[in-house]
């Protein structure tokens, strides 16, 4: 490392410090406050460190300071640019501002257009969008699919309520002819019984008191032939019921079966379905499919704006160069101004405010600059003896730069 770099090196050390970290160190404020003595100032400025540091210091304020002035200037000049087109387009001859304003105009309702295009659209996620166009030919056809699965499962359904009021009630008839059975024989055991008991003690009247028990035994004969025939009757009718609710009980089950595998198909179909699809139901994927058709027609719609507006740019640039505006192409992103004078009046003020905040930023590093300049020449000047060397100093600073 050089000299000078170890000195420009010492000068970045002390251009950051921290001065009140470092209470004793000589600042530009001591360096020029009228209370310090040239006997004090001479002994600062006879280490030649010290007076590198300076001048380097100085330097650097000026370098700082021509660079904000630089950008400041590039910035002032595009704003007294955009003045001067302003002063421009609205000196230019009415008919070739009114088809000015027209191209403006034309811009803005596309514009205006294409915001609505983008806020009508975006009502599907880009993933949405993406299984949906993975699958743009198969919809329509899974949209009809997914209909007439969710058709006939309601059917199916339905017959399963059905089939299985059918077996609730067969089960009850069939309780019922069981319980007809049942009650049957036991009336049919206790009319037998009733008989039996009867014939014993019409015999025991007849050899006890030697009467006449023929009527009795007509009469008990007659009554239990006819409750046995009925109870008969009862009794087979009820078994042919149920040997038929037995065939109509089979034949319910056997269909109830086959239904049921029909539901767990047609369930299975419609999962599928659902999974493939991303969707709930099919009313789901249609209105998806719908706004899926509205989303992919809006960006054709966006497309054909984007050329229109390319279109109508460029015209507008064109004939806005040809006019001899300076910066033609930022009047497409201000289209307004060139419609409404009262919107072209807000922008020159608004330019006006912000060329004059440019300006003071360069009055002020223009001050800065000079300020640092004539420290460097007033310390050349007190100190003759180190002219040469401040010179150099200046120079290698320069060079380095």
């Amino acid at each position: 490392m050089g000299l000078f770099a170890k000195l420009k090196q010492k000068w970045d050390n002390w251009y950051y410090r921290d001065f009140e970290d470092e209470p004793g160190d000589w600042d530009e404020e001591e360096i020029d406050d009228e209370k310090v003595s040239p006997e004090t100032r001479a002994a600062y400025f006879k280490d030649v460190d010290t007076r590198t540091v300076y001048v380097l210091e100085n330097m650097g304020q000026m370098a700082e300071a021509a660079e904000k002035m630089e950008q400041c200037q590039g910035e002032y000049n595009a704003v007294t640019d955009l003045l001067t087109d302003m002063e421009e387009i609205e000196a230019l001859p009415k008919d070739v501002r009114v088809v000015i304003m027209e191209l403006a105009q034309t811009i803005e309702n596309l514009e205006k257009e294409r915001r609505q295009v983008y806020m009508d659209s975006g009502k599907l996620s880009e993933a949405r969008i993406k299984l949906i166009e993975r699958y743009e030919d198969e919809v329509p056809n899974g949209i009809r699919k997914i209909k007439e699965a969710e058709d006939y499962r309601k059917l199916v359904k339905m017959d399963m309520r059905k089939m299985e009021a059918e077996r609730n009630s067969c089960r009850y008839q069939m309780r019922e002819a069981m319980g007809i059975v049942a009650n049957s024989r036991g009336i049919a055991m206790i009319c037998g019984g009733a008989m039996i008991l009867a014939i014993i003690l019409l015999v025991a009247l007849h050899i006890v008191y030697q009467m006449d028990v023929t009527l009795g035994y007509l009469l008990i004969g007659g009554a239990g032939a006819l409750t046995l025939t009925v109870l008969f009757v009862r009794y087979q009718d009820a078994l042919r019921d149920i040997r038929r609710l037995e065939k109509v009980r089979d034949k319910t089950i056997s269909l109830q079966n086959t239904v049921k595998i029909r539901y767990i198909n047609n369930t299975n179909l419609l999962s599928y379905l659902y999974m493939k699809y991303g969707v709930d139901s099919a009313a789901e994927l249609e209105a998806d499919w719908e706004t899926y058709m509205d989303e992919i027609n809006a960006r054709a719609k966006d497309e054909k704006l984007k050329e229109d507006l390319e279109y109508y740019y460029n015209k507008l640039t064109k004939m806005l160069k040809d006019m001899n505006i300076r910066d033609p192409e930022i009047w497409t992103r201000q289209t307004q101004a060139l419609i409404d004078p009262r919107e072209m009046v807000e922008v020159r003020h608004a330019l006006i405010g912000r060329r004059q905040k440019l300006r003071e930023r360069l009055e002020y590093n223009r001050e800065i600059a000079e300020k640092a300049q004539k420290k460097i020449k007033d310390l050349a000047k007190a100190y003759p003896q180190y002219s040469q060397e401040i010179a150099g100093i200046v120079k290698r600073y320069e060079g380095a730069g």
